[in-house]
């Protein structure tokens, strides 16, 4: 299948001019943070390898706009496929509704699924880590007796839709899954890193809450299981982690709140586009037998993910919030990418998702 190239813009000539200044400033601010970071305090990432790569893609974050950074990389469609003919695997591309498509990860025909939304603050694609890391896990998972593949829906990225279109296409996946491919709930796990851990998060809610703009899903049980990877559940820049670990993250309040505002388009905060504001209450009655939230110490969405953890387990005391020590946002798929021993929240995943499926 040919790749939709449906949101690659195209750039003004001075959109394009500023490019190779735009790389410059980048490589400059690593090699600034190479120079100087001997001397980092606590207040920077502990490992230097970190600090080098955090202060690199925080200045990629800040000094480029959307549209640079999505004709400057691949859509997700031809990163999945490089993926998987680097590693000698058969590219699996369905088409789902509402104009997108989904990728599959391991066996199609695996009894169980997990449904995967990829972070990128709606605006950016898919990077191969995240195809990379997954393949991994399944490598591990299914030798130990497990049957499992992995569903990688693809969604319109900003500005190219807004919100409620990626919520409505990661609705329609889960729709496919359950109604196309024969799938029991109790075999399927949803999940997302990022602004794909919002849609996870924003799916669970739409089977006991419905969208008022998209169609419910009727479940005849419980899925079985939600996860958000340093999910992005609260728009508001406000909270204490985003000061303090405004160095040692790989993101910046600045980048999130260009990406927010593209999202929600003009729209009202809501209980499905920010599902940290839903009421509590509204988590009391998840379709799903647990719930796993991960983060990491050093990002600067650790105080609204542990607030919404909190609120959750109130109510849904089957849920698991883990922090990983000396970990910043996604750390799994940017500064530890590739890892030979991965990280602690990346650990602990691949064991949550081997003892639901």
């Amino acid at each position: 299948m040919a790749s939709k190239n449906v949101n690659v813009p195209e750039l003004g000539f001075w959109e394009k001019a500023d490019l190779p200044f735009a790389q410059l400033s980048i490589g400059a601010n690593a090699l600034m943070a190479t120079l100087t970071g001997v001397f980092r305090g606590q207040a920077s990432p502990k490992k230097f390898s970190h600090h080098v790569t955090a202060a690199a893609i925080r200045r990629l974050c800040d000094r480029t706009s959307d549209r640079q950074k999505q004709y400057m990389y691949p859509m997700t469609t031809d990163v999945y496929t490089s993926v998987m003919e680097k590693r000698g695997l058969q590219p699996e591309i369905v088409s789902l509704p509402h104009d997108t498509e989904g990728f599959w990860l391991g066996n199609k025909n695996a009894k169980n699924v997990v449904i995967y939304y990829h972070g990128g603050g709606f605006a950016m694609a898919a990077v191969p880590p995240h195809f990379e890391f997954w393949l991994d896990l399944l490598e591990v998972v299914n030798d130990t007796s497990h049957d499992i593949a992995v569903f990688f829906p693809r969604y319109t990225l900003t500005p190219h839709g807004t919100y409620p279109t990626q919520l409505r296409q990661a609705i329609g996946a889960l729709r496919y899954i359950l109604n196309e491919t024969g799938r029991s709930p109790s075999d399927v796990v949803v999940g997302g890193d990022s602004a794909g851990g919002n849609l996870a998060m924003a799916t669970l809610l739409h089977l006991s809450h419905p969208h008022p703009e998209i169609e419910p899903i009727s479940l005849t049980e419980p899925l079985a299981g939600v996860f958000g990877f340093s999910p992005w559940v609260n728009f508001n820049g406000d909270w204490p982690s985003m000061k303090e670990n405004e160095w040692k993250d790989i993101i910046t309040p600045g980048v999130l709140k260009t990406w927010s505002t593209a999202y929600v388009a003009g729209a009202e905060g809501d209980n499905w586009n920010e599902p940290d504001r839903a009421p509590v209450e509204w988590w009391k009655d998840a379709k799903t037998e647990c719930i796993l939230i991960l983060a990491g110490s050093d990002e600067i969405l650790l105080s609204p993910i542990e607030n919404f953890a909190k609120k959750i387990k109130s109510v849904f005391p089957n849920t698991t919030f883990v922090v990983g020590y000396d970990e910043s946002h996604d750390a799994h798929l940017y500064v530890e990418a590739g890892s030979k021993d991965g990280t602690q929240t990346g650990r602990e995943l691949r064991r949550w998702i081997a003892s639901r499926l």
